[in-house]
């Protein structure tokens, strides 16, 4: 639309450059460019002819400012486009450290404590949620199972 509008606009002033240019003479005069004769038009035929070239000058300028219009506005959408994607990645992005960082985090908690040596006589509890080994006076229970929810004390 751009080309056709430029086009538009340079035909017009050509024929009004040819029209302005090789006719110069009174209120019947006939019409030549280049050398040729094209028609025989009175003054009121060619105020006419001259609005009509105006009219399609016009057009060509308007279709000229609509291309330029639309590509401003495709510009526009394909930055906005390009802004909503760069965002859509860092969040992707952002989530994928979370998850990645929760993972190791749930990976933690679920590592079982290694189970102490038992000495003679000593037997584990087992109360179905955790295991602990008995102690003595001197000695902390080991926590070996602890499911998610569940506190290591009875």
């Amino acid at each position: 639309m751009l080309i056709l509008g430029l086009l538009l606009v340079l035909a017009s002033a050509g024929a009004a450059v040819v029209l302005i240019a090789y006719n110069t003479a009174g209120p019947a005069e006939t019409v030549s460019a280049f050398g040729r004769d094209i028609a025989n038009v009175t003054l009121m035929q060619a105020f006419v002819a001259g609005i009509v070239v105006a009219l399609v000058f016009l057009l060509g300028l308007w279709m000229i400012a609509a291309a330029g219009r639309r590509s401003r506005a495709h510009r526009a959408r394909y930055r906005e486009a390009r802004r909503e994607a760069k965002t859509a990645a860092q969040e992707r992005d952002e989530l994928a450290e979370r998850v990645r960082t929760e993972d190791e985090v749930r990976a933690e908690q679920e590592t079982v404590a290694m189970p102490v040596a038992r000495s003679h006589g000593e037997h584990a509890v087992d109360d179905g949620r955790h295991v602990t080994q008995p102690t003595d006076r001197h000695q902390q229970p080991v926590i070996t199972n602890i499911n998610e929810g569940h506190t290591p004390t009875k």
